[in-house]
């Protein structure tokens, strides 16, 4: 139940996404100084890393990357988050999964197993997050515009009157 660009902001962010996501740290890499295609996430776990490396890039609409899990001999797995708007305002999220080649398919299908009830659960800690966010948003009072002094006027303003 947020617009599309909060949730964006929430996958691709390493700060905000380890507020809702599983990890003990999420380090970011790029050799550009946006990030985008190429820009690779170190999700760690422990002394381990989950290595992500962005392939596409449409930001608010989708992102792709590739992802190697820390197993000796594992393929990458390719996927894809979309996000599409709400009539009422939230967000749909939708993960693709790129078809492995058959000699990685117990492997992916192994893998997804276990990404599904991470992802399950990491999704809705982010939605009881952005819900709970949405009930306490407070409205902060702005102090009153101070006068103008007319400071940049130096002489009397002229009548078109004359």
């Amino acid at each position: 139940a947020a617009p599309r660009q909060t949730v964006w902001e929430y996958f691709t962010v390493p700060g905000q996404r380890q507020t809702w996501w599983p990890a003990d740290a999420i380090i970011e890499t790029s050799s550009k100084k946006r990030r985008g295609i190429g820009t690779e996430n170190h999700c760690m776990h422990g002394k381990d890393a989950i290595v992500e490396e962005v392939l596409d890039w449409r930001p608010s609409d989708y992102f792709t990357v590739s992802t190697l899990l820390p197993v000796p001999g594992a393929p990458k797995i390719m996927m894809t988050h979309a996000f599409q708007d709400r009539a009422n305002g939230a967000t749909h999220i939708e993960m693709r999964v790129a078809k492995p080649k058959p000699k990685d398919q117990a492997f992916v299908d192994q893998a997804g197993a276990k990404f599904k009830e991470n992802i399950t659960r990491a999704i809705e800690n982010l939605r009881l997050m952005l819900e709970d966010q949405q009930t306490s948003v407070s409205v902060i009072d702005e102090p009153p515009l101070i006068a103008s002094s007319e400071r940049f006027l130096t002489e009397p303003v002229k009548s078109s009157a004359s």
